[in-house]
């Protein structure tokens, strides 16, 4: 075992010598290699465990691998992670070293290496990660730092070191309660049909795409005074960037592309908020980073709302999720002065 690990510092620090001299190169294979997560959208329910498998497709003259992979840690906590028997690398020897978890971070690095100076083409699974669902919510996967030698890199390389080149997807996991049931609505964007899908504890009904407001509307009803919670996947061609739910006229939360808190991959933005359970009539559209009062500007009205809400929780009676604008759990200097940055802008119609 010592001996393996010898093996892989070696090969590191043989690795990071040659990139810093310059000898190090990419390599040019006829199809480009995809690193992905397979599934690459996966529904799970709170309690239950999830596992999702990094995969490699493409490649050729594999010899070594890195990946980092980043996650929500509000949301899931990741437990452990390992190569699987059937993986890429089955019928070699391999050195793979304990991966290293930041459950604070929301980042997982894992390492694997063949000790033979071969590669090996095509397609295969590279690891398994486990995670926990903390919460009900979303949380994307990313592949962190791609084709960077770094600790927290994520890179392939061949038997003489050299950087494969690969292109990389975003993963989605969605966090549900054991009541929730998922619906399919379909809407009118200019010539195209789209669809747009609910996975609710609530009621949802007559749901509808304004195109010249830029809007979704439905109605979410459920058990008078019970907790009503909602995930929502909206196509990006619709409405992007800066987004707001309100639940009869009254902002629910924000979703900000700038600041990472608007889970999205590469076609839908994926949102998820909560309600106490009536009839309400909920909506959501596009608007500008700062605005927590849903009027598409910002003003003296935002700023207000946030400095009346700093230094609370989500246990202060006078908490605002809207005011929570980086989403991290306290209204504090950081949500005010964002909102500040923002003062005067407004959403161009």
């Amino acid at each position: 075992m010592r001996k393996k690990f010898r093996l892989a510092a070696i090969a590191l620090v043989i690795l990071f010598i040659a990139l810093k001299m310059g000898i190090a190169t990419l390599t040019s294979p006829s199809s480009t290699a995809i690193l992905t997560f397979t599934p690459l959208e996966k529904v799970s329910e709170l309690g239950q465990p999830l596992t999702i498998n990094l995969s490699l497709s493409n490649v050729a003259n594999l010899n070594a691998w890195q990946i980092t992979v980043s996650f929500n840690p509000k949301v899931l906590n990741c437990t452990t992670a390992w190569i699987p028997e059937n993986s890429i690398f089955t019928g070699y020897t391999i050195i793979s070293p304990p991966p290293k978890i930041d459950n604070i971070k929301g980042q997982i690095t894992m390492f694997a290496a063949m000790e033979e100076s071969v590669g090996v083409s095509g397609s295969g699974t590279l690891c398994t990660i486990q995670f926990e669902a903390k919460t009900l919510g979303v949380s994307t996967l990313n592949f962190l730092n791609p084709m960077k030698f770094q600790l927290d890199g994520t890179y392939l390389q061949d038997p003489n070191y050299n950087l494969i080149p690969f292109e990389t997807t975003i993963g989605v996991v969605q966090i549900k309660g054991s009541n929730f049931i998922e619906n399919t609505f379909t809407i009118t964007y200019g010539s195209e049909t789209l669809q747009v899908k609910t996975l609710s504890n609530s009621t949802i009904t007559n749901l509808t795409y304004n195109q010249t407001l830029k809007a979704i509307t439905y109605d979410a009803t459920g058990p008078d005074n019970t907790k009503g919670a909602c995930i929502i996947t909206i196509p990006k061609k619709i409405m992007n960037t800066t987004l707001i739910a309100l639940s009869d006229n009254i902002p629910l939360k924000t979703f900000i592309t700038e600041l990472k808190t608007l889970p999205e991959n590469g076609t839908h933005n994926f949102l998820y908020y909560s309600y106490t359970h009536t009839t309400h009539k909920i909506k959501i559209y596009q608007t500008i980073a700062g605005d927590i009062t849903g009027d598409k500007k910002v003003d003296i009205k935002d700023v207000a709302i946030a400095s009346r809400s700093f230094g609370t929780t989500p246990e202060s009676p006078n908490y605002r999720q809207t005011a929570d604008i980086n989403d991290d759990g306290k209204v504090d200097i950081k949500d005010v002065s964002y909102i500040s940055k923002n003062f005067g802008k407004y959403l161009q119609q």
